[in-house]
């Protein structure tokens, strides 16, 4: 039955943040790297993403970055779902407390839809 709610959930959410190719191709072609390598864009980006500071120059990417985690990257291509798995690889490897409050935020707004 928890299994039948969860994949209920799962088809709600990505029906209700559908992402467009233009901004899965945005995604893909960002330097998440480069942006993990300066400490201050960093930080301005996971406090965008936690809604606990400004965006800055980031707001686009903030705002896709957030709905291809609610949609689980379900519209993806193979190079950008590797992508994808590879930006939350080093999130929960390198950043993990940031990771775990940005998927207990994930949750919440799945919980909400």
């Amino acid at each position: 039955m928890k299994v039948l709610v969860a994949l209920s959930i799962f088809v709600v959410l990505a029906a209700a943040v559908p992402i467009t190719k233009d901004e899965l191709a945005t995604l893909e072609a960002f330097d998440y790297d480069a942006l993990f390598a300066d400490e201050e864009n960093r930080k301005m980006v996971f406090d965008c993403l936690l809604d606990k500071g400004d965006c800055g120059p980031y707001k686009q990417i903030v705002e896709l970055s957030m709905k291809i985690i609610l949609s689980n990257c379900a519209e993806c291509s193979p190079s950008q779902k590797a992508k994808y798995d590879h930006v939350l690889k080093v999130l929960k490897e390198d950043y993990a407390s940031f990771f775990n409050e940005l998927m207990q935020k994930a949750a919440s707004k799945k919980e909400k839809h």
